[in-house]
């Protein structure tokens, strides 16, 4: 029958989203990004067809987030004076990684491997330049929902998948910056999806075409940075001077080709940014 067929669908869209999960935990934002689709779709949510079936979706996502939290802590060092924010400096880093992603989405380039790591203060007034930007996109793209659902399921799939590396949560990578090109891939595809949506007709083929010829010249040019570990950490430190991860992992590859005197130099530099870095001290000798 034809409930029995829903039945199965879902059994099988649930168990593709669990294996999703244990891959990947940033998946844990599909049960609220398949809510904001509907409600893209539809214009509104229905409580017993829309929700209640999600339930057990969301109560997996909650489940793996607290596990990924608590190994980030646990195993893999998630904690300490770099992650010592108050709520109000977490809340200024995602005000100020969201507009990050949002240029880098729009104009890519300047691209870098590890961006430098801001220095967040309470008490510095422009920092909170970022979070009411974001609150301004979001209260504009509330006011033209009605004409217009497009901009605020976009702004609320892209910032609702960024959700997990926004700074409320300790993840380890936020040691060397609070932001990285790779936290945004998932979110990225609400921006594609808009696109497409608006871009039908007789510009859709052009439009595409454009956009695939852009990207790819502009990823054949960054491609190259990633040649190699020496050619990626020099390329780093060039567009993040205090990169100081990247003077010690560049220190260790040339080490290994014999180059011990120059290889000493970059463990120094590293040093000399990161005083406390003990790997950099173990390189040393």
């Amino acid at each position: 029958s034809g409930s029995s067929r829903l039945t199965q669908k879902y059994f099988i869209a649930m168990s593709l989203f669990v294996a999703a999960i244990l891959t990947k935990s940033v998946t844990a934002t599909l049960p609220a990004a398949l809510l904001v689709i509907v409600w893209w779709s539809r214009g509104k949510l229905s409580w017993e067809r829309d929700v209640v079936p999600l339930a057990p979706w969301f109560a997996v996502s909650i489940g793996a987030g607290l596990v990924t939290a608590w190994v980030e802590r646990r195993y893999i060092g998630a904690m300490g004076s770099d992650f010592s924010l108050s709520l109000i400096e977490r809340c200024l880093i995602a005000g100020r990684a969201i507009i990050f992603y949002l240029g880098k989405l729009l104009w890519p380039l300047n691209l870098i491997f590890i961006y430098p790591r801001w220095t967040v203060s309470a008490r510095v007034w422009w920092q909170y330049l970022y979070p009411t930007a974001v609150i301004a996109l979001m209260v504009s793209a509330w006011l033209v929902r009605r004409w217009a659902r497009g901009p605020l399921a976009v702004l609320l799939l892209f910032t609702g998948s960024l959700f997990p590396a926004l700074g409320f949560f300790n993840v380890y990578p936020f040691v060397y910056s609070f932001v990285a090109g790779h936290f945004q891939y998932l979110a990225s595809l609400a921006f594609f999806g808009w696109i497409a949506a608006v871009a039908h007709g007789r510009w859709q083929t052009p439009i595409g075409i454009a956009a695939i010829g852009v990207l790819g010249t502009l990823t054949w040019f960054q491609s190259a940075m990633y040649r190699n570990s020496e050619t990626l950490y020099r390329a780093t430190i060039v567009r993040n001077p205090d990169c100081w991860m990247a003077y010690n992992n560049l220190g260790f590859v040339i080490s290994g080709e014999g180059r011990v005197s120059e290889a000493g130099a970059l463990y120094q530099q590293a040093l000399k940014i990161k005083p406390d870095y003990a790997e950099a001290h173990n390189n040393l000798g």
